[in-house]
Parts: C-alpha cells; structure tokens; sequence
C-alpha cells in the first residue's frame, strides 16, 4: 500500500443502514407528498390573501375634473367625484386600484382562445382538430368551454390538450361530453392533474359512446392505483370501439386484461386484411 493511500479517507465506507422497509419508504413518500401539497395550497391562500399594493403613482394628488370618466367593460360612464378641504378631488370609491398581472394574463388568454371556440360552437368545416397542448396560458375554465362546445360539435374527430394543466373538473366535462359526442375519435390527456376519480368518470362514459377508439392519458400527477386500474380494465370488457389506449398499467392483472382486449383484436385483424390484401392480389393475377 502507498503511502498517499494510507492517509486517504475510503469514500466507500459507510454504516449500516439496515433491512429494506417498503412500507416504511411508503409512508414517507406519503408524508413528503402532503406536505408538497400542503405547502401548495399555503402558498396559494397567501398569494389571495394577501392585499393588493396601490402604486405610488395613483396615490398622487389628482387634478381630474369633477365628473372623471371610466372605461368599464359597457363603455365610458362617469362617476361623481367630490373636492376635499385640502382642494384635492376626490372619489368615493377610493383611489384606483390596477388589476394584477394574473387578471391580466387571464384576460388576454380567454381572448386569444375565443376564436377557435366561436368556431367550434359554430361547426366550422374546415375545423377538424382542437389542439391546445403546451399551452402555458390556458385555464381549466377554458378548457371546460371548449368541452362543452364539442358535445354537439359534429366536425371535430381530434381533441388534445396535453399538459394543460387540466383537473378533474375538465375529466368530468369530457365524459359528460363524450355521452352526447359521436363524431370524436382521439383525446389526448398525457401529463396533465386528472385523479382517477377523472379517469373513471371518462370510461364510464365510454360505455355510452361508439366512435371514441384512441384515449391517451399518461403521466398524470395523481397516481391512478390499483383499484383504478382494476376498475378500468373492468369497464374496458364492455367497450368494443377503443383501439388505442395511452396509459402504462403498474399492475401486471390490469396489463395483461387490456391487452388482450385492445392490441390483440388490433393485431389480428391487422393481419386479417393484409391476409385479403395477399388474397385478392393474387386473384387479380399481380406478384
């Protein structure tokens, strides 16, 4: 042995951390995870709690006439304002206050997204797939009226709104939307916050649906669990149109049931039409 190597510290040398404890790894999953949520919602409270900074500028003498003008949402109207013993205008409903940038940036986004929504709510032609994925600004409000125009829609075969942020308040108007619904035919719902209270809501109310054959929904927030998976491989028995089916099953029981009921009939036939295919090229007297 060197001599440097007798001075070295070993960096593999550590104590004995004992036996793996799965439930033990569990609970403090489970703790790390509601305290996350917890500081969340703490976070959130604060923020609308929290009362709104008036900028130095509007607390300035104003020097408006007495009958100041404001633009509101139905047009100029004015309000009475009153002079104070200092010789300052005043109005009675205190200085104004700007909205917030959050206030602001819902506005510009339900702007922007009223366009394709009048044209969905009007069955646009030439509209044929909803694609909002990746899109920081959208709300789960918007989300909504847009599952909502698409229940009597008979145009549109496409709806994606992958990591939009969407709850399961959006789960539960798309399965209301798919029992009306007859023309869609792909929802993609990858990387969004659906529970599996969302997700069953949804395959429940594909019982009631005939034309829906692809649903994509990996990667949520909220682990689904057994019981979901279970219960979805359950409703899947019923359904006989959904071809294609976006989700990784953790249980090997759900796993297996779905794929014999989705890819297995999707391979065979698969192999049944090229089988004709072969069969009427050789008829036809083609190599």
């Amino acid at each position: 042995m060197s001599r440097v190597a007798k001075y070295r510290r070993n960096q593999t040398d550590k104590h004995s951390t004992g036996l793996y404890n799965r439930e033990a790894m569990l609970n403090y999953c489970e703790k790390e995870t509601k305290k996350l949520i917890q500081r969340e919602l703490s976070v959130d409270v604060t923020r609308l709690l929290s009362p709104p900074t008036v900028p130095a500028c509007l607390l300035t003498p104003c020097h408006c006439p007495p009958a100041a003008c404001l633009l509101t949402p139905h047009g100029l109207h004015s309000e009475p304002t009153f002079s104070s013993p200092t010789g300052h205008t005043v109005s009675p409903r205190g200085p104004h206050v700007a909205p917030g940038p959050h206030v602001v940036q819902e506005e510009a986004a339900s702007s922007i997204f009223d366009e394709p929504l009048e044209r969905v709510k009007n069955n646009d032609p030439e509209m044929k797939e909803v694609n909002v994925n990746n899109s920081d600004c959208i709300t789960s409000e918007i989300l909504v009226r847009f599952t909502e125009a698409l229940e009597f829609n008979t145009v549109v075969k496409v709806f994606s709104l992958a990591n939009t942020r969407a709850d399961d308040h959006v789960a539960f108007a798309i399965a209301i939307m798919l029992k009306s619904n007859k023309t869609l035919t792909s929802i993609n719902l990858d990387s969004n916050h659906i529970t599996g209270k969302g997700i069953l809501a949804i395959f429940r109310a594909l019982l009631q649906n005939n034309t829906l054959t692809e649903l994509r929904f990996h990667n949520q927030r909220h682990i689904c669990g057994g019981k979901t998976e279970m219960e979805i491989a359950k409703l899947l028995k019923e359904n006989t149109t959904l071809l294609k089916l976006g989700y990784h099953f953790e249980l090997a029981g759900p796993r297996m049931t779905v794929t014999n009921l989705v890819f297995v009939p999707v391979a065979a036939d698969r192999v049944w039409s090229m089988s004709s295919y072969q069969v009427q090229q050789m008829q036809d007297g083609r190599p």
